[in-house]
């Protein structure tokens, strides 16, 4: 299993993410305010409206390129999250809800749920930690909050960070999204961002 706890990866990746996005803005801010030569053969002959158009072109050129750049390490970077996120996930799955014991999970499945306190009850006062488990897997399922704090108080109570952690991880759709969001984070600016910036 991962070592590094849900909140752990997130804070983790969360600073390598905002050292990518600090370099984007520090690289937009010095292509910004550099002095960017004009050449060419007819470089001479131009106006000064039309010198800094072509400023204004090259910046937005240096810009793209730049976005270009930390957008692939932004993704590269919200991939490997993604991964150790789903590796986690999976292993707190497993360790939650796994359950031997099919029999006491198909008893627990078909009980009310004022029959799967009863059985919590009596495997609690029986030590029967697979049917307290089979229980555990029917209350989450079912969304029974005071079940599993009984659960968590009266039979297992290391448990309840790893459930809080499990409830706690990001969803499918929230990691893609994660990863959409690099067009947004490092879309390059248009030439006419430029426009007002003095150019040569």
């Amino acid at each position: 299993m991962s070592e590094k706890t849900i909140q752990e990866t997130e804070a983790s990746f969360g600073e390598r993410a905002a050292g990518i996005l600090r370099g984007w803005y520090q690289a937009q801010d010095e292509i910004t305010h550099s002095v960017e030569p004009v050449e060419g053969p007819h470089a001479d002959i131009l106006t000064d409206g039309q010198r800094a158009g072509v400023v204004r072109t090259q910046k937005a050129e240096r810009a793209r390129q730049a976005a270009e750049g930390y957008r692939e390490q932004y993704r590269k970077l919200t991939e490997e999250r993604n991964a150790a996120l789903r590796t986690r996930t999976s292993a707190l799955r497993e360790m939650l809800f796994k359950t031997p014991d099919t029999d006491a999970l198909s008893r627990a499945a078909l009980a009310s749920d004022t029959g799967l306190g009863a059985m919590l009850d009596l495997a609690a006062h029986a030590d029967n930690k697979d049917l307290a488990h089979a229980v555990f897997v029917a209350a989450d399922q079912r969304g029974l909050g005071d079940l599993l704090s009984t659960y968590f108080e009266r039979i297992d109570s290391d448990a309840r960070p790893l459930y809080e952690e499990f409830k706690a991880a990001p969803s499918e759709e929230v990691l893609e999204r994660r990863l959409a969001d690099a067009e947004t984070l490092f879309a390059a600016p248009e030439a006419s961002h430029f426009a007002t910036v003095p150019t040569f």
